[in-house]
C-alpha cells in the first residue's frame, strides 16, 4: 500500500512540474516574441528570436502522447496525437524546413496563438493538479479560443499555402500532402471549434461552484 501511494505521489509531482515547465517554455516564448516586436516593430525578425525555443518546447509535447499510453492522465490516444503532430508538422515540417516563410506575419500571429492558449492550458492543469480550483483560469481556457483558435488555426493554414511553391520544389509527393492537410482544416477546425464551446457550457454553463466541482 506504502508503495502505491509513493508512486501515486511521484506520478503527481512529476505530472506538476511537467506542467508547470511547459508553461514556463510557452511564457518564455511570448515574452521574446512581444519584447521582439516592441523593440524592432518588425514581423520578420521574430522567427530568428524565438524559432529554436519554439522547437524545443514544442517537441517536450512529445511527452503527452507518453503520459496517455503508460495511464499517467486519461486523455484520447488518438485526439493526443492528432494534436501534438499537427503542431511538430508546422514547426518542423513547415516553418523550419522552408526558411522563405519564416518572416511572414502569419507566423508570429500563430506563435503568439499557441502561447497564450498553452500557457493558460498548462497552468490550469498545474494548479488542479495541486488541489486548487481557480475558476479565472477555467474560464480563460473556455473563453479565450473563440479568438485564440481562429487565430491560430488562420495562420497555421497560409503558412502552409505560403510554403506550397517552395514545397512543390522539394517533392511532388510533400506538395499534395500539404494540399490534402489544408483541405482538412476546415473540417477539423469545426470539429474541435464545437468541441470547445460544447466544453465551455458544460464547465461555465453550471455556474463557479458546480464547474470547479465537476472538473
Amino acid at each position: 500500500m506504502s508503495s502505491q501511494i509513493s508512486a501515486d505521489n511521484i506520478k503527481l509531482s512529476y505530472l506538476i512540474l511537467y506542467n508547470v515547465v511547459s508553461c514556463a517554455g510557452w511564457f518564455y516564448v511570448l515574452v521574446l516574441i512581444l519584447s521582439e516586436l516592441v523593440q524592432n516593430g518588425d514581423f520578420a525578425t521574430v522567427y530568428d528570436r524565438v524559432g529554436w525555443i519554439l522547437m524545443i518546447v514544442q517537441t517536450g509535447a512529445l511527452l503527452e502522447l507518453v503520459h496517455v499510453i503508460f495511464g499517467f492522465v486519461r486523455s484520447p490516444l488518438i485526439t493526443t496525437a492528432f494534436q501534438v503532430a499537427s503542431r511538430l508538422f508546422l514547426v518542423w515540417g513547415v516553418v523550419d524546413i522552408f526558411p522563405e516563410v519564416q518572416p511572414h506575419w502569419a507566423f508570429t500571429t500563430m506563435t503568439i496563438a499557441w502561447s497564450i492558449t498553452e500557457c493558460v492550458r498548462y497552468s490550469y492543469y498545474a494548479f488542479n493538479l495541486a488541489g486548487f480550483h481557480v475558476y479565472s483560469l477555467l474560464w480563460c481556457r473556455y473563453t479565450f479560443f473563440f479568438i485564440l483558435y481562429p487565430l491560430g488555426a488562420g495562420s497555421e493554414s497560409i503558412l502552409v499555402y505560403q510554403s506550397l511553391p517552395y514545397s512543390k520544389q522539394l517533392s511532388e509527393i510533400y506538395y499534395w500532402l500539404q494540399v490534402v492537410i489544408l483541405f482538412v482544416y476546415v473540417p477539423g477546425f469545426y470539429t474541435l471549434y464545437t468541441h470547445m464551446i460544447g466544453q465551455r457550457k458544460r464547465y461555465l454553463g453550471k455556474g463557479k461552484d458546480k464547474a470547479q466541482k465537476a472538473d
